[in-house]
């Protein structure tokens, strides 16, 4: 077992090869999403249009990466780990706000995220690390919080412009994203309680929304139009 990286409630608990048993199988989660909207894709009228294709190949490496990561708790495993779930994040949020505003828009809102994101993490652990001299569990919070905010932005944008239905269906996305950076920040809190931590929740609960992302940009590309064929 490597001590690098993030520590869970399941690190230092290997169990089958596994360094993280119920982190490593909670990723068959994300891999059922990655099948499920490939299908979903496939069977529109849109097809494989080239954002789509992007977001699944993304998600299909998410879960691939995670799985590896949770496996094996190299430093190679956690970079397929984290990069390709951070692309998928913003790719999408480009992509979303690309449908509402136009191309441009989409860059730029993307690129401000990452920076508004990047502004959060810096400040939150420079402040904490003055507090405490180890890893707050919650110094990811301020990030969440940004996305959390601007998502309720596209939301509100998402129903003046395409109506309830897509509206309700980003709702339950960023609602699921809340849930899942809840449970992702709470969990080293619970190992007392739950030995096995909080952090499978995370899987579970992203790779829905990430299904549903990938659901809703057809629901918008598709706007006045039979999404199927």
């Amino acid at each position: 077992m490597t001590p690098h990286g993030p520590i869970y409630c399941e690190t230092g608990h290997p169990w089958l090869y596994m360094a993280e048993p119920v982190n490593t199988l909670t990723n068959i989660f994300i891999l059922i999403a990655a099948y499920l909207a490939f299908r979903q894709v496939g069977r529109s009228r849109v097809g494989y249009s080239a954002d789509l294709s992007i977001l699944l190949l993304l998600l299909t490496c998410c879960g691939i990466g995670s799985f590896l990561w949770h496996g094996l708790r190299t430093m190679w495993a956690l970079q397929l780990d984290w990069i390709p779930g951070v692309l998928f994040l913003f790719v999408f949020c480009g992509f979303w706000m690309r449908q509402l505003f136009g191309r441009l828009a989409g860059v730029l809102g993307a690129l401000g995220l990452l920076v508004a994101m990047i502004a959060s993490i810096w400040l939150s652990w420079r402040y904490l690390g003055a507090v405490q001299p180890t890893p707050s569990p919650l110094r990811f919070v301020p990030a969440f919080a940004t996305v959390a905010l601007a998502g309720l932005g596209m939301v509100a944008a998402t129903a003046r412009k395409f109506g309830a239905s897509a509206a309700w269906l980003g709702g339950i996305i960023l609602l699921c994203g809340v849930a899942a950076a809840v449970f992702r920040s709470i969990d080293l809190l619970v190992c007392p309680f739950i030995p096995f931590g909080t952090h499978f929740l995370w899987h579970i609960l992203l790779s829905t929304a990430s299904y549903l992302s990938i659901v809703l940009l057809l629901q918008m590309k598709t706007h006045g139009r039979k999404v199927f064929a």
